[in-house]
């Protein structure tokens, strides 16, 4: 795994919530995305921790349909964000160029002593 153009390269352990792209026709993106729940591995955290990691990670995820369906709640954590992490035109798209084979955890992912 190639991570060293990234400012913040993956790591063992490491749990992370992937929006992939749907592509219409061509490569014209509607705008839409899959929600995916991806690990690291080899795991070296015992699979309790692993776990919380993936719940949490869960969490997060779920706000994303939670906002589609409440505008105030979006407002919210809009105003939170940009506290937090600042703006997205900030981003230096550059520094997140990753060449990865990551591992994929879904919900029918079958998984022994955490992500393999």
């Amino acid at each position: 795994m190639d991570t060293t153009e990234t400012e913040h390269p993956l790591r063992p352990n490491d749990v992370a919530m992937v929006l992939r792209p749907v592509f219409t026709e061509g490569e014209d993106w509607d705008g839409s995305f899959e929600i995916f729940i991806t690990g690291v591995g080899p795991a070296t955290l015992p699979e309790d921790n692993i776990r919380e990691l993936i719940s949490m990670t869960m969490l997060v995820a779920t706000t994303i349909p939670m906002m589609e369906q409440d505008v105030d709640l979006t407002e919210k954590i809009m105003i939170e964000c940009a506290k937090l992490y600042g703006e997205a035109d900030d981003v230096d798209i550059q520094k997140m160029t990753v060449k990865d084979n990551g591992v994929l955890l879904t919900i029918n992912s079958k998984t022994i002593g955490g992500m393999q």
